[in-house]
């Protein structure tokens, strides 16, 4: 049997993007995009550049990992299009990876400790997820939806740590709640990469015609396109 072939993984839903290259289950490296909201520049020239440094080129790729939101909508689009790209091409397998999943990643499983991870604030609402620990890893206890922070406080057990960047003001009288330092928010490549591999071990990969990023809600540009058009309210 010939050596493993390579895998990459993509975080590009934040300021600032990442990739990580592994070959099977080697981890290999990791690159971050060089100027921060320019991932529709940075990302190819990064992953072209890592692929170079460890002597291989995009048809060694066999899967790629990709984190689908919520986030930036240019950065999200920008990754999935690689994605989709490297599938239809070169025929490589894709797993999606929700980025509330991946922020998890950055916070040590704590088995005494519930876990809400809040995306997308606008307002007093946030996309927000709750985790609690199973087999000594997060996982999600439901399905992750847009609320208020009053609604998140209600709704998840205690204790509570709450990860998220910027989050909205909690009461004062808010009782077995931590608030986790903002330098946790910040999704990294070599997270996506892990879960990436853990779903690519159970056969869960998505058709690259399928693809699509995960908006919590209806981009910023799409309503400013929809006013400026006259098209109705979504």
């Amino acid at each position: 049997m010939g050596a493993p072939k390579y895998n990459v993984a993509i975080e590009t839903s934040a300021r600032q993007g990442s990739v990580t290259l592994a070959r099977g289950d080697d981890l290999r490296g990791s690159a971050i995009l060089p100027q921060p909201h320019r991932h529709s520049v940075e990302l190819t020239t990064a992953l072209a550049a890592l692929l170079a440094e460890h002597g291989a080129g995009p048809t060694d790729l066999a899967e790629v990992y990709v984190s689908i939101g919520p986030g930036s909508f240019t950065g999200l689009r920008i990754a999935v299009a690689t994605a989709k790209m490297l599938s239809q091409a070169l025929g490589v397998r894709i797993a999606a990876v929700p980025t509330l999943d991946v922020l998890a990643q950055n916070v040590p499983p704590n088995a005494d400790r519930h876990l809400a991870v809040c995306l997308n604030r606008k307002a007093n609402s946030v996309y927000a997820g709750i985790y609690g620990v199973r087999d000594d890893q997060w996982t999600a206890s439901d399905e992750p939806s847009l609320m208020t922070m009053a609604e998140l406080l209600t709704v998840a057990p205690r204790p509570l740590m709450i990860l998220g960047d910027p989050l909205p003001a909690l009461p004062d009288s808010v009782q077995h709640v931590t608030v986790l330092p903002a330098d946790l928010a910040t999704p990294r490549s070599e997270a996506v990469w892990k879960l990436g591999r853990r779903l690519a071990s159970h056969g869960q990969w998505t058709d690259a015609l399928t693809l699509t990023p995960l908006y919590a809600r209806v981009p910023e540009a799409v309503t400013l396109w929809d006013k400026r058009h006259g098209a109705p309210a979504r």
